[in-house]
This record gives structure tokens, C-alpha cells and sequence, in this order.
């Protein structure tokens, strides 16, 4: 019987590169992945497979469900939505009922608390059944399986710490428990490792523990090389990849397209309805209403691909907490291997090595006019062309191949 992995992560798995990539390592290094995800409000599906990977989701909600129903006929709980994917009227789903009792604010912090004890309540059931040689635990919010494992099962357990979670954007938690929690975490862990430079050295300092294995967010080979250059059809394009979010800069984006003539912005990826709307009316109120475009996210191999033809790519993101001011994003390396040039916020690590490669032009992220004197920059074809040579060396330099070799040697540990 083969040796088994499970890789365990809080969201619908469909577009979470990183993960689908750690399942194909996986199964390189000899194991046979299982990766446990969870439902959404936009991913129903109990299993699937993804990029010809078992994914198995949870949906943490659906046992307190059955017992408010049996309780209370009609007094139901909204599905969940794990932190990862925005409600949706769409599709057919009516909302449920309200649940009354509690005020708005401590109502959810009573739903997040159920929604997290049954998921580790399920998860750790599939792992003792499962029984498996290595757990892949994706963040703060997955490790407690991690724990449970190697106290039950004797699993090897890595922990994977996408960002420094007490210090992340819109934290809703009380910060000493995850300072406390992280603390066992990074004790517990037979491996322990993060995708920023600057979130090991954080980690390190803070935990007074060995530095973390970086393992950088670098998209796989594509099939084939990478695409070949597009010019661009009509006006330019300044293009933004990932989670439609604040604090990404998207509303300094479109703030400073008035001040950038003839440039338009296209954003993709997922996101919240009611956010999409509001910058829509944000575009429309500064007059560039027809030159904003909101897409629909991608699949993860179809990322690079999607970005042939714009003009740029935008890092614009703001130091709204630690976890933002020392991230080093995957849409870097997703822009670079496009061989686009890039408008990136000067923040420590993503300034450094934008200002390395020379792959960009790095500006004060809260200023829509630094912003708007970027794009007008990069329209030049001679700092054009001198970027996007230093993106494509960027590219050619820091591969997956190579980020690969680590997390493989993780897995192949006895």
C-alpha cells in the first residue's frame, strides 16, 4: 500500500494554486494526496478532483444545521463560507432566515467558533481514518488537525504559513490566543515553512525558533513554455491578478486612471459581489467607468496565459497590516512570467526584489498620482522593454523547479 499525504486548507481548493501544486509534489515524492478542503458559498461540491487530485470538502456547518432545524423548524444557519469565498444570491440559493438572538457583531464571532470546532472536528475524523504518513497544514486555521495528527497517528507535520496570521488583513481574532496558538504550532511542526522572506524572519524573532523554510508562491512550468508576446489591442492594459479585495490597491488603481490618459484597468480574479459593485461605482463617479473591467477569475494553469496583451501588471498592495507590508505575492512571479513590467508598491520585500531585477517601477502605494506617473513611465518602450527583460530574467531565475526541491525533500523525509 502506498504511503498516503493529506494537505489540509480552509477553502474551496478550486483556485488555490499553491495547494494543487503541493498535491503534485506530493504525489512525486511517493505519497498519494488527499486534499481536504472545505465548502463554499460558491463551492458546493463534496468531492472532485482537481488538477487530477482527490479533493474531499467539508461543510463544518451542516451538523449544527440538522440540530437548530430539529430544535427550531425554519431556524436555520447560512452556509459557510470559510473566509474564502464571498455569499452569493446567485445560482437558484435563497438566504436563509436570520438567526436571531445576539447582536450582528457577536453573532458572528459565535458562528465562526462553530464553524471552526466542527472542522476540526470532521478533519481530525478523516485524518484518523485515514491515517496518513504526511499532513499538510495550510495556515493557522488548518493546524490544529496538524496537532492531532501527530499526537493520534504519529504523522510527519508540516506547517505552511501563507502569512503571518495574527497580523493579517480584517483579523477578527483575539491576538494574543493566535500569538499563543502559533507559538505550539511552530513547536509541533516537524517542518515549519512560509512564502516571504519577511515572514520567516518575523516568525523566527517572534517564536525564538529555528528560521522557517521560504517557499516561494512560483507558478509550475507551462505546458508548452510560456506564451509568447502579444501586442497589445488598443489601449493599454494595466492588469491586476488575485483576490478581489481591499487593501490590494485596486481603489488607488482607479484612482489614478484620470490622471493616466488612454490606460485601462482589468482586474481578475474572485471576489465579493457587493465590493465589485462598490468599486464599479468608484470608476464611475472619477469618469473612467468604461476603461475599469472586473473579470471573473481563472483557473490556476490558465493564469499567465490570461495576462498575454496588458501592458503591465499592478503590485499595488497597502500597508494595512504586517502580514500585507512584508508579503511577497504570487502574482510577481505570475506577472514575470508573462514578462510584464511591473507598478509595485515600495514595501520591503517586493521593492527588493522589483528594484533587483529591475522588473518594475516601485511607487508610494497610497499615491494615485505616483501611480498614474508609473503606468505613463512603463508606456515608454525603452523602460518598457528593460523591465520586461527583467521580469522575464526573474522568471528564468526563480522557478518552481527549484522552490519544488524543498517541499519534495519535506515529503520524502522518513
Amino acid at each position: 500500500m502506498s504511503r498516503r499525504g493529506l494537505i489540509v486548507v480552509r477553502n474551496g481548493v478550486t483556485h488555490d494554486a499553491r495547494v494543487l501544486r503541493e498535491a503534485a509534489t506530493m504525489a512525486e515524492a511517493g505519497l498519494e494526496p488527499l486534499v481536504l478542503g472545505v465548502q463554499t458559498t460558491t463551492e458546493r461540491r463534496r468531492r472532485s478532483v482537481e488538477a487530477g487530485f482527490p479533493v474531499l470538502r467539508l461543510d463544518p456547518m451542516a451538523s449544527w444545521r440538522r440540530t437548530l432545524s430539529r430544535l427550531r423548524p425554519g431556524w436555520a444557519v447560512a452556509a459557510p463560507d470559510a473566509g474564502a469565498a464571498p455569499a452569493s444570491t446567485s445560482g437558484g440559493r435563497v438566504a436563509p432566515p436570520a438567526v436571531p438572538g445576539p447582536a450582528p457583531g457577536r453573532r458572528a464571532h459565535v458562528r465562526r467558533l462553530l464553524v471552526a470546532l466542527d472542522f476540526y472536528r470532521q478533519a481530525i475524523g478523516v485524518t484518523r481514518r485515514l491515517r496518513p504518513a504526511v499532513v499538510h497544514c495550510n495556515d493557522h486555521n488548518t493546524m490544529w488537525v496538524g496537532v492531532a495528527a501527530r499526537l493520534l497517528t504519529g504523522a510527519r507535520v508540516i506547517y505552511d504559513s501563507h502569512e503571518l496570521w495574527p497580523d493579517r488583513n480584517g483579523r477578527p481574532e483575539w491576538r494574543p490566543a493566535l500569538l499563543a496558538g502559533e507559538a505550539l504550532f511552530v513547536r509541533a511542526a516537524d517542518l515549519v515553512m512560509t512564502t516571504s522572506p519577511g515572514y520567516a524572519d518575523v516568525i523566527a524573532r517572534r517564536y525564538r525558533v529555528a528560521r522557517p523554510a521560504v517557499v516561494r508562491n512560483v507558478p509550475a512550468g507551462l505546458p508548452g513554455g510560456a506564451p509568447e508576446p502579444q501586442p497589445p489591442d488598443g489601449d493599454p492594459v494595466a492588469v491586476y491578478v488575485g483576490g478581489i479585495l481591499r487593501g490590494r490597491g485596486i481603489e488607488q488603481a482607479i484612482d489614478a486612471l484620470p490622471m493616466a490618459p488612454g490606460v485601462r484597468l482589468r482586474c481578475i480574479g474572485p471576489g465579493a459581489g457587493a465590493y465589485r459593485a462598490e468599486l464599479a461605482r468608484r470608476a464611475a463617479q472619477r469618469g473612467v467607468g468604461n476603461r475599469v473591467e472586473l473579470v471573473e477569475p481563472v483557473a490556476p494553469d490558465a493564469v499567465v496565459a490570461s495576462l498575454r496583451g496588458a501592458a503591465m501588471g499592478l503590485m499595488l498592495i497597502q500597508p494595512v497590516c504586517l502580514s500585507y507590508e512584508l508579503t511577497l505575492p504570487n502574482k510577481m512571479f505570475e506577472y514575470a512570467a508573462a514578462g510584464l513590467p511591473m507598478v509595485v508598491s515600495d514595501l520591503p520585500v517586493m521593492a527588493g526584489i522589483t528594484r533587483e531585477y529591475g522588473c518594475g517601477v516601485v511607487v508610494a502605494p497610497a499615491d494615485p498620482g505616483a501611480i498614474a506617473a508609473a503606468m505613463h513611465r512603463l508606456l515608454d518602450p525603452r523602460l518598457h522593454e528593460a523591465c520586461a527583460a527583467g521580469a522575464r530574467r526573474l522568471a528564468a531565475e526563480v522557478t518552481w523547479d527549484g522552490e519544488q526541491a524543498r517541499l519534495r525533500a519535506a515529503y520524502a523525509a522518513p
